[in-house]
Parts: C-alpha cells; structure tokens; sequence
C-alpha cells in the first residue's frame, strides 16, 4: 500500500513539472499592452527631454502614457546576448505595463514573429520612504506561469545590463518627488507636498 501511495505521489509530482514546464514555455499574452510597434529612430517620442523640463521647472506634474514609453524603449534598446544562448534565442525587446499601483517590466525572446518566442516579467511598485525611493519587487512570471519574486532572481543580469543602458532616464525620474502608476500611464511629480496642497 505504501509502494502504491508513493507511486501516485510520483506521478502527480511529474505532471505538476511537466504542467510547469509548458506554462513556463508559452509565450505571455501582450495585446493589451500599448505601443509595441517599433518605433523608427527618428520617430522617437521625446521623453527624455519633458522629463528633463519638468524636473527643471518643477511646476506641474508630468503624465507619460504607457505607448510613449513603449515606442521610446523600443527605439533606444538595442539588447543582445553573448554565447550559445544568444544564437538560440536572441534578446528581442523590453516593454512596460502600468497598472494602478504597480509596473510590469515584460522581456521577450526570440521575437514576435517567430512561432516560440520566450517571455518574462516582473511586477514592481515604487514608493518614497523620506528622501529616497524604495522599488519592490512584487511578483513575476516565465511565459506564463506566474512565481514568487524569489523565483525571479535568474532575470537580475539582464535587468542590471538594462538599467546600466537606461541609466540618464533612471536617474531624471528618481529626481521627482513623486512616481505614480495609473491605468496605461505613469504620472511623475517633482513638485514638493508643501507646494501641490
């Protein structure tokens, strides 16, 4: 009886890997993501240059939606991988997704059209705790299986090589007071609390 019990134990533990395994495997759904189309290079919106106005004027807040920064990431990055898993599946693109509270950091391989291309996010909040600005790691998913963010410590190369290559952007939208997600938009606010009330 215990033999029986233990192989049913089996059993179910190989179908829940191999259920893993294929979730893992299929691609996330984006169409509901905004701005994916790639953007010409000199047709990129001009983020940098409003967020770097308003941190200088400080005198109303900044509202970018989701397809601006989408289109602006997919003109500037330029990623690639070194090695065999690079001709395998080759860096494609990286793309945002603002919901009230939290953003998705989404990563794609292997490129939209060909048939297996491989998928990841993270979703994240970003809160001010007196002068500096605490960024939390929510969740996470591969393809379409959703994890833990203790699962998700295999994407933190390439989310320290992105942030290396978004390091001027990064840096003008922690000078303002205040970063707010909303529903397809983030709302950046350099004025003080004194001053908005």
């Amino acid at each position: 009886m215990l033999r029986f019990a233990y192989n049913i134990f089996l059993v179910a533990w190989f179908g829940l890997c191999t259920a893993a395994v294929i979730q893992t495997h299929r691609a996330a759904d984006w169409s509901k993501l905004k701005g994916l189309d790639h953007a010409a290079k000199n047709n990129t919106p001009p983020l940098m240059d409003r967020m770097e106005q308003t941190v200088w004027r400080r005198n109303s807040s900044l509202e970018l939606s989701e397809e601006d920064v989408n289109r602006y990431l997919a003109a500037t990055i330029a990623g690639h991988q070194v090695g065999f898993t690079g001709s395998l599946k080759p860096f494609d693109r990286v793309a945002l997704d603002f919901e009230p509270g939290v953003a998705r950091i989404c990563l794609a391989w292997g490129g939209a059209n060909e048939k297996h291309s491989t998928t990841a996010s993270l979703d994240f909040t970003v809160k001010r705790e007196g002068g500096n600005f605490v960024v939390e790691v929510q969740s996470g998913a591969f393809g379409r299986l959703p994890l833990p963010r203790g699962l998700m410590s295999p994407l933190v190369p390439g989310l320290q090589s992105l942030s290396e290559s978004l390091r001027s952007e990064i840096h003008t939208v922690f000078q303002m007071n205040q970063i707010r997600f909303e529903k397809d938009k983030v709302i950046l606010d350099p004025r003080s609390e004194t001053v908005k009330s």
